[in-house]
């Protein structure tokens, strides 16, 4: 037979074993947060424009979301803002919400993103990153930066410079 003390040490072994065994599994189902594809996108709180609220991306969970990072004086925002606000329009009643975040640090005055959507008009939620903290926080070194995020909150796409509603709607459609 067992001797007692072959016995503790077969019982520390299987022990270990579990718990080795546990975290691996526990943590292989973790998802990674970050600002990559195929993470989980790296959650924030801002200021919604209009309002005297805060949004946070994660209350956009359960949605596909078109997450557009811009600024005033881009081009290319310019030019994809009226796409972007068609899309909203066209599949905000499906489950996609476009989310516009204006990088606010990056205006010339603060009024700037204020013009821009009443000159668009835009209808979509809008958060303004008064500080800079979002763009730091994903890196942002161009505009427009757009994110592609399924129900999850997984980023499925990240698409750097100007989009427009025909490439973002078969996006969309695929992920349906």
């Amino acid at each position: 037979m067992f001797s007692k003390s072959r016995l503790v040490s077969a019982v520390v072994l299987l022990l270990a074993a579990g718990l080795i065994f546990y975290l691996i599994v526990t943590n292989a189902n973790q998802e990674q947060v970050g600002i990559d594809q195929g993470m989980v996108a790296e959650d924030f709180t801002l200021p919604l424009w209009g309002t005297d609220e805060t949004s946070s991306l994660s209350d956009y969970r359960g949605e596909i979301v078109i997450m557009n990072m811009w600024a005033s004086w881009c081009p290319p925002c310019r030019k994809e803002m009226p796409d972007l606000d068609r899309l909203y329009q066209d599949y905000k009643d499906v489950g996609v919400t476009v989310l516009g975040v204006n990088m606010n640090k990056f205006e010339r005055t603060t009024e700037d993103a204020d013009a821009f959507l009443e000159e668009f008009d835009v209808s979509f939620p809008t958060l303004i990153d008064v500080d800079g903290d979002v763009a730091t926080d994903y890196q942002i070194q161009g505009l427009p930066m757009t994110y592609i995020i399924d129900e999850d909150g997984v980023i499925n796409l990240v698409i750097r410079g100007e989009v427009n509603y025909e490439g973002l709607e078969e996006i969309i459609l695929e992920m349906f």
